[in-house]
């Protein structure tokens, strides 16, 4: 109440004062709000009359988002300790095509800062991994379980192996403008692993030697929610001893994150 007899004196003393100014007074509604300029003094009144303060909009520090999609192309590297694969030292990283085909149901962000420049990401995912054979072999384990390379009799169509992964990911990311850069770390966990080729009949079978868990370090760029991904398997694709030591690097295209 003392503000706004305060305001009235204010009014009158300007209007008396320069009353040949139209400007001097401004008044101006917004909705329930007034608001009132009186020779460079301001101040805004509520419905009741009351002085409304304004204050920083609220920033949503936590988002989600769903299904996210992944697919590169796998170049397997090999170290120079072959175990069981003496004299096929080659025959993954020369002999094979590598697809990637992943899917990401869930992920969470955090961000770090008021501007959302800087941010946290954890996620779920799922993928497949193909390895097609260029030439008419396949992988088998023998007795004792070791994976070797075994030729395949006849006309083949295809010959693959494939792994299945669930994984977990955690990153930090930085917003520029529209672009995005993610940093991650991923733990994978090995779901079935098969071999698979065609002559002309379909033979499906399940092998082992994969390595049940393994670990990925990865970055990746998208505006709008397409770019490019790149990682690299910190372990490798076989267990030691059991295939030749290869190590996947990963790089393809994402959308949707």
């Amino acid at each position: 109440m003392k503000r706004i007899i305060t305001l009235l004196a204010l009014i009158a003393i300007a209007s008396a004062a320069h009353a040949q100014t139209d400007s001097l007074v401004v008044f101006d509604t917004q909705g329930d709000k007034l608001g009132i300029s009186v020779a460079g003094f301001n101040i805004t009144l509520g419905e009741n009359g009351s002085e409304q303060k304004t204050s920083k909009p609220k920033v949503k520090r936590v988002t989600t988002n769903f299904i996210g999609i992944t697919f590169g192309y796998n170049v397997l590297t090999y170290k120079p300790n072959y175990g069981n694969w003496a004299g096929e030292q080659n025959f993954m990283t020369d002999n094979t095509h590598g697809m990637r085909l992943g899917l990401e149901p869930f992920s969470i962000q955090v961000s770090l800062d008021r501007k959302q420049t800087v941010f946290l990401r954890a996620a779920m995912n799922t993928y497949v991994e193909n390895y097609r054979f260029k030439t008419p072999m396949t992988l088998i384990n023998d007795e004792n379980g070791n994976l070797l390379p075994q030729d395949i009799e006849g006309k083949v169509k295809k010959s693959r192996i494939s792994a299945g992964y669930f994984g977990l990911c955690a990153g930090l990311g930085f917003k520029i403008s529209r672009l995005m850069l993610v940093f991650d770390f991923n733990a994978d966990l090995l779901s079935k692993s098969v071999a698979m080729y065609k002559n002309p009949k379909k033979t499906l079978y399940d092998i082992s030697g994969f390595n049940n868990i393994r670990y990925r370090v990865g970055a990746s760029a998208t505006v709008n929610g397409f770019g490019i991904y790149v990682d690299y398997c910190l372990t490798p694709l076989f267990r030691k001893g059991i295939g030749n030591d290869g190590n996947v690097t990963s790089i393809g295209i994402r959308w949707g994150f």
